[in-house]
């Protein structure tokens, strides 16, 4: 049926003269909602300058969770503007994991390369009634361009190796190993290493206080 004929309601037509009318406002009505539903946006992208030696990125993800293995996402905006869909699989076929969305610019000109870091555990905020003990959170992570981010060898977190260009902006998808992600860290490689140092330090000079007072409490119990 032409519009003309549709529109006219003429004889023989099978539609009252107001149905167009009512369809108009149907139209009308479609167009207004699209207008206004909301357009999927890209994530902001975090700057990663060379004088900060950690960026506390906790806050500055998207969290994602899919129904199959599968998970599509918007990059940031590159350095011309455009914003493109990437597409990701899990690295088990058939499940349905947690993901981490997060995209970083290096808008210098000297390459920059950073770490990664997930925590295994956190005293604040661990919970008291179902404790968080402590576990592995990140299991991959892809760039949206260039080579993926290298995992590194730690006994107290998820580390990743990542290497930013300059002049760039990447996006990168997080397969998490659980629901929740307490804490994410963007470290400066040697920043990070002076700070686990310290920190076994401090952990070596804990557990000797505690041996000596337990060997101080048993010599007062067998006196």
């Amino acid at each position: 049926m032409h519009f003309d004929e549709f529109r006219s309601g003429g004889a023989g037509s099978p539609w009252p003269r107001n149905k167009p009318v009512r369809l108009s406002k149907y139209l009308i009505a479609l167009l207004v909602f699209v207008a206004w539903t909301p357009m999927a946006q890209a994530i902001d992208s975090v700057r990663v300058p060379h004088d900060v030696a950690a960026i506390d990125l906790t806050h500055a993800v998207e969290k994602h969770s899919s129904e199959g293995d599968r998970l599509q996402v918007s990059t940031a905006p590159g350095s011309d503007g455009i914003i493109r869909r990437i597409e990701v699989g899990a690295r088990e076929p058939g499940t349905r994991p947690s993901w981490i969305v997060f995209a970083l610019t290096n808008d210098t000109d000297e390459q920059v390369e950073r770490l990664i870091v997930a925590p295994h555990y956190r005293l604040q905020g661990s919970g008291v009634i179902w404790p968080d003990l402590g576990a592995s959170r990140i299991s991959a992570i892809t760039a949206s361009q260039g080579f993926p981010p290298e995992a590194e060898e730690s006994a107290d977190a998820d580390v990743f190796r990542l290497t930013l260009d300059p002049g760039t902006t990447i996006t990168y998808i997080a397969e998490l190993r659980t629901p929740n992600l307490p804490q994410l860290y963007l470290w400066e490689p040697e920043a990070y290493k002076e700070k686990v140092t310290s920190l076994t330090l401090y952990k070596g000079i804990v557990i000797g206080i505690s041996g000596l007072l337990a060997l101080f409490l048993t010599i007062v119990f067998v006196v």
